[in-house]
């Protein structure tokens, strides 16, 4: 049998295997905030007050990390409780390589595995402004001309004269939806599919079974061969026959309760979810996009408010030369304080019962770990490689400056290492990795 580990929208590092996980430190933890090395700076020097956003960056990007690994470690030992393996470790690196093993194991055996997750974080622009603010992004930089087009917005809270993207758990959407799009009607889903499918055939999971050549795990009563093997009860291995509860594989017979974790090849009524955004006109769990008109925008306007709540911020590239290092800065702080609406994630495992309730049973927070776990990287990777040259280009950061910066180094590089953790632990999720 062929093994698919699918994962949707996984950077190709975190679907490549793990990092080596190296031993973390706290010396340099601050609990949020920049280093007590930064107290004594001058902010309104424009050289020091970046050097404060640098290490009120590295503070806060530490201790997500560590939120997030420690999210890990909750996720690995509670499946490994649920799948009879020791929980007994207080580490996420250690407590998923046990899960790691276990889920090789059933790869290696011909189980098949397919986890989806749908990226719907984004950073808070409204953070990124206050810190914008705060170090003093240049007077003379013209954030409006000098932003890369497409990546201008500003908080809302009235007319918004362009697009309008509000995030949030549950949206009434008339746009297009980054996330899962559910409606009362049935469509043509593009994408996955979470709800009732009234396809004659499917491959994915349907919680009500599926009464004809049937091909997976199953969850309640398995009647045909199970690994082999005549059967007319429970099956921890692969069912092929039929299953009166809890499917998940492949079945040529419709779904006729529940139905979720493949494309619905007929009329799909609940969630739909599209890469790269469909359009919705029901509840969007993400980021909704859409044209207001005369209505308020309450969220982000990438255009003219009539009522700001800040000042325009550039969520890209910004380019003045005084002005870049503060924003990219800003720019981390503000993935700390990532809007993660609760993810829409589905599993499809074919051949092991036991595997399979676990992962169904701590999904949510699966897809929540993995979502922090890309929000964080990319601004981690991106400070951890910043030194005391970085903010001496800018004038003269002085001796405060200086340790200032040394210490936000070392805090970047704890963070580093934390969310490598946290990356390693995605692929044990995956079966992937070394022991």
């Amino acid at each position: 049998m062929t093994k698919k580990n699918g994962f949707r929208f996984m950077p190709a590092l975190l679907l490549g295997g793990a990092i080596a996980v190296l031993a973390t430190s706290n010396a340099c933890s601050s609990g949020g905030g920049a280093p007590p090395t930064c107290n004594g700076l001058d902010v309104n020097v424009r050289a020091q007050a970046t050097v404060k956003a640098f290490g009120d960056a590295a503070g806060a990007l530490s201790a997500k990390a560590d939120e997030v690994q420690a999210k890990w470690l909750a996720v690995c030992n509670a499946m490994n409780k649920d799948l009879g393996l020791d929980t007994s470790k207080t580490s996420a690196a250690d407590a998923c390589a046990i899960l790691r093993v276990r889920v090789k194991k059933a790869l290696d055996a011909g189980v098949t595995v397919s986890l989806n997750v749908d990226f719907n974080c984004k950073a808070n622009v409204s953070a990124q402004a206050d810190c914008e603010g705060s170090c003093k992004v240049d007077a003379s930089c013209d954030v409006s001309a000098q932003c890369e087009p497409g990546k201008l917005v500003v908080e809302c809270n009235g007319k918004c004269d362009a697009t309008c993207d509000v995030t949030a758990p549950s949206f009434a959407c008339q746009g297009t939806c980054q996330g899962a799009c559910t409606a009362d009607v049935a469509v043509q889903c593009a994408g996955e599919c979470s709800g009732s499918c009234d396809a004659p055939t499917w491959e994915g999971t349907c919680d009500a079974g599926c009464s004809a050549t049937f091909s997976g795990s199953c969850g309640g009563n398995c009647n045909g061969t199970c690994d082999g093997t005549n059967t007319t009860g429970q099956c921890k291995g692969k069912c092929v026959g039929t299953c009166d509860a809890k499917a998940s594989g492949t079945c040529k017979a419709a779904c006729t309760g529940k139905y979720s974790g493949g494309t619905c090849t007929g009329q799909c009524k609940g969630a739909c979810s599209v890469k790269g955004g469909a359009q919705c006109n029901g509840s969007c769990n993400g980021t909704c996009t859409y044209t207001p008109g005369a209505a308020t925008c309450q969220g982000e306007c990438h255009g003219h408010c009539d009522a700001a709540l800040k000042p325009p911020t550039c969520t890209g590239k910004l380019n003045c030369s005084g002005s870049a290092e503060c924003h990219a800065d800003c720019q981390a702080s503000a993935s700390a304080k990532v809007d993660c609406p609760p993810p829409h994630a589905t599993i499809v495992v074919e051949g092991d019962a036991d595997l399979y309730t676990a992962f169904t049973a701590h999904l949510d927070d699966i897809g929540t770990a993995f979502n922090l776990t890309i929000a964080l990287y990319d601004p981690i990777v991106s400070l951890a490689g910043k030194g005391v040259a970085t903010f001496s280009a800018l004038g003269d950061v002085g001796v405060s400056g200086a340790a200032c910066v040394a210490s936000s180094v070392a805090l970047a590089a704890s963070a580093s290492v934390s969310i490598n953790v946290s990356v390693s632990a995605s692929a044990s999720v995956q079966g992937k990795g070394g022991a």
